[in-house]
């Protein structure tokens, strides 16, 4: 249903065009996306872009992540812990939600109180930040966030924590009022459909933004995409395919590279394979050698995304910044069979979950590879809630299956394998027991180096035992059209986007 907003918009745009040029006042910034977060008013769904720019673009979170893993302050100037336990966080002064309230420790406090609500919980965020005990005040623009048990890398999570202002938030559930939560961040929702979303600039903001308006744009097909870019229907396309590259480039516009913390890597069902070659731990090695990972990054993904070596990235505790991918060696990885006793070969099942039209080209030539050395890799096709079903349900089916590690919570996806798993009746995919006292160490540790050395005694025992067929850091391509002059910082953050930087040319 589209809620009635009348007075508020129509006030909120006036305000905010003023000062803007009359040249620019008529510029909506406009992007195609290929998904909305469920509900775009909401600042507790989606954790990851594209689906979060819905919600980014006016609820700011308390810190962003840089891609060296660096945490960087936004709402949150300071943050500090002597036990893991207890945070304490100071908030940026001067800052001012879209209605006019100002921000304060209070809205922290009102935040973490509704994540604690059942229907706090259900969100994305209430899930991510459950471990959250309570928020105390110990100033205006300050507070200590207390949590039910000690968390090194809480501070990497507060990337996801995006605050509302209380009242707004509180009527907003009760739809009352506009409907709309209000933010601190650049623009200020004013219209939603399931397929567009309108916003104005929000004239409180601490960034201001560098556009008067900006439209949203629900179009889930890749050509599509580019096919709006190209008939200047929107500024700007994100997601974008590798292959669409020189296409953009022909339009006069510019592709963007953008980071991701997925890394991308082909999960060994051992545990629930007894009977597979994979269990035996040169079968896995020879996998990993024998794909030629260089040659679908540069001839398929565009150079975009990163050769890989381990599950982790820069900043998660366990990154070991020495460890380089797997070469492309087949000679090694045949002699890695003939000593674990498959000279003649073997065959194994994976399931793959198709979600990118260049995902069948690069499994495509994984299964070259593999056959080249003599290993039978037999592709089972699988739908995207198929193959979340099997991961929650521990039945994969298959050998082996798509997968990804969440590259700066390293630690945390260990639920799910290395003997502490979630899935299937409390059973992990993979197993490696010598690496278990180590984890089992480092989740009960409150100093981030002890964590951070013990985890990269895990990261290093992977290589030489690994849980998966190691691919690449995950990387996107976004474009800009011609009337956009994209941002310095564009690709300078995971999961997040300077709108504010993001201009139209003169």
């Amino acid at each position: 249903m589209i809620r009635a907003r009348s007075l508020t918009v129509a006030a909120a745009a006036a305000v905010a065009m003023m000062s803007l040029s009359a040249a620019a006042a008529d510029r909506p910034l406009r992007f195609a996306v290929p998904l909305f977060s469920p509900t775009v008013h909401n600042p507790y769904q989606g954790l990851s872009l594209p689906s979060s720019l819905a919600v980014i673009s006016s609820f700011d979170p308390l810190v962003v992540v840089d891609g060296q893993g660096q945490i960087r302050p936004w709402l949150a100037t300071a943050w500090s812990t002597k036990d893991s336990k207890v945070w304490s966080i100071t908030l940026r002064g001067g800052v001012t939600f879209s209605n006019g309230a100002p921000l304060t420790a209070e809205a922290v406090v009102a935040s973490a109180a509704y994540l604690k609500t059942p229907k706090g919980m259900t969100t994305t965020i209430g899930s991510n930040l459950a471990n959250i005990a309570r928020v105390e005040v110990t100033g205006p623009l300050a507070a200590d966030i207390v949590l039910k048990q000690p968390d090194p890398i809480f501070a990497i999570k507060m990337m996801n924590w995006k605050i509302p202002e209380p009242k707004s938030w509180a009527a907003s559930l009760n739809d009352e009022g506009d409907g709309f939560g209000k933010g601190s961040g650049p623009f200020m929702v004013v219209d939603d459909t399931p397929a567009r979303i309108l916003y104005v600039a929000n004239p409180h903001a601490w960034n201001k933004p560098a556009a008067p308006r900006m439209e949203l744009h629900l179009l889930g097909d890749q050509m599509t995409r580019m096919q709006a870019l190209s008939s200047d229907a929107v500024d700007m396309a994100m997601q974008i395919g590798p292959g669409d590259r020189e296409d953009v480039t022909r339009l006069g516009g510019q592709p963007l590279k953008r980071l991701s913390m997925r890394v991308r890597y082909v999960s060994f069902a051992t545990e629930h394979r007894p009977a597979s070659p994979i269990t035996n731990q040169n079968v896995r090695l020879a996998m990993n050698y024998a794909v030629n990972r260089q040659r679908i990054v540069e001839a398929i993904l565009g150079g975009t995304a990163t050769m890989v070596g381990q599950l982790v990235l820069p900043g998660s505790p366990g990154y070991v910044p020495e460890i380089a991918p797997f070469p492309h060696d087949p000679a090694k990885a045949k002699a890695l069979l003939a000593e674990a006793g498959y000279a003649r070969g073997l065959k194994v099942t994976v399931r793959i979950g198709r979600a990118e039209p260049e995902e069948d080209t690069y499994y495509t030539l994984i299964a070259q590879d593999l056959r080249a050395v003599g290993i039978d890799f037999v592709i089972i096709p699988a739908a995207a809630l198929e193959m979340t079903r099997m991961m929650f349900q521990g039945n994969f089916e298959a050998d082996m299956f798509a997968n990804f590690g969440r590259g700066l919570d390293g630690l945390g996806d260990y639920r799910y394998r290395s003997c502490l798993g979630q899935t299937g009746s409390n059973k992990p995919y993979f197993c490696d027991a010598e690496s278990l006292q180590s984890v089992k160490l480092a989740q009960q540790s409150t100093d981030f180096a002890v964590v951070d050395q013990l985890m990269q005694n895990v990261t290093r025992r992977e290589y030489e035992n690994p849980p998966g067929i190691f691919l690449w850091q995950e990387a996107y391509t976004d474009a800009a059209g011609p009337n956009i002059e994209a941002a310095p910082d564009y690709d300078a953050y995971y999961d997040f986007l300077p709108l504010h930087l993001v201009r139209m040319k003169p």
